[in-house]
C-alpha cells in the first residue's frame, strides 16, 4: 500500500485519485492504520485488507463500526460499498475494528492471533466499563493481563511499573492507599500466572465462565 505518497486531501478522505480513497481504522491495540481502496470496494474487501495486515484468517467474527452522525456506534453494512456507506451515514472517515461476533466457548476460535484479538477486545471492554465484572474478577484478569503483555513476574525486579498501567476499569473512583492495595494484589495474581504460556484469551473467557 502506498503510505509514503504525499496525498491530495478533501474535506473527509485522503484521495490518490478520484477512484481511489485512503481511509483510517483504529484497532484495539489503539494503533491506527491506513487502507487504500476503490471507491467501489465493499466493508468486506476493506475488513479483509486489515485481517491481511493483523495475519488474521478467522475474519467472520469481526467487523469495523463508526460513529453516526449522531454520535452512536454502527456496524459497517460489510456488502455495501464502503465510502457511500460512510459518505452517507458516518460523523468521520474514522473505521474501528472489534469483534462482532462472540462464541460460547473458546475452543472454537482456531487460531492465535484471532485469540488474541478476542482478548484486546475483552480487555478494553473490562476497562472501559462495557463488560462489568466484580472486584475479585477484576485482580484476577489485571493479573492475568500483565502476564500476557510482559511476561513472567521474575522478569521484574519490582512491581512498580504496575503503578503505570492500566489495570482497573476507568469508572472505579478508587482511593490513593485501595488503589495501591489493588496493585499490590495483582502482583500477587501476576506472580502465581508464572510461566502460564496459554493465551490471554483464553483464561480472560474461562474467568468469565466461558469452557
Amino acid at each position: 500500500m502506498p503510505f509514503g505518497l504525499k496525498l491530495r486531501r478533501t474535506r473527509r478522505y485522503n484521495v490518490l485519485s478520484k477512484n481511489c480513497f485512503v481511509t483510517r481504522i483504529r484497532l484495539l491495540d489503539s494503533n491506527v492504520i491506513e487502507c487504500t481502496l476503490s471507491v467501489e470496494s465493499t466493508g468486506q474487501e476493506c475488513l479483509e485488507a486489515v485481517a491481511q495486515r493483523l495475519e488474521l484468517r478467522e475474519t467472520h467474527y469481526f467487523g469495523l463500526w463508526f460513529l453516526s452522525k449522531s454520535q452512536q456506534a454502527r456496524w459497517v453494512e460489510l456488502e455495501k460499498p464502503l465510502k457511500k456507506h460512510l459518505d452517507k451515514f458516518a460523523n468521520e472517515p474514522l473505521l474501528f475494528f472489534g469483534v462482532m461476533f462472540y462464541v460460547p466457548n473458546v475452543s472454537w476460535l482456531q487460531q492465535e492471533a484471532t485469540r488474541y484479538q478476542y482478548y484486546l477486545q475483552v480487555k478494553k471492554d473490562v476497562l472501559e466499563g462495557r463488560l462489568r465484572c466484580t472486584l475479585e474478577q477484576v485482580i484476577r484478569l489485571a493479573g492475568l493481563a500483565v502476564q500476557a503483555d510482559f511476561g513472567d513476574y521474575n522478569q521484574f525486579d519490582s512491581q512498580d511499573f504496575l503503578r503505570e498501567y492500566v489495570l482497573f476499569p476507568m469508572d472505579l473512583a478508587l482511593e490513593e492507599a485501595v488503589l495501591e492495595e489493588l496493585t499490590q494484589k495483582v502482583a500477587q495474581e501476576h506472580k502465581a500466572h508464572r510461566t502460564v504460556m496459554e493465551t490471554a484469551c483464553t483464561w480472560a473467557f474461562s474467568s468469565w465462565g466461558f469452557s
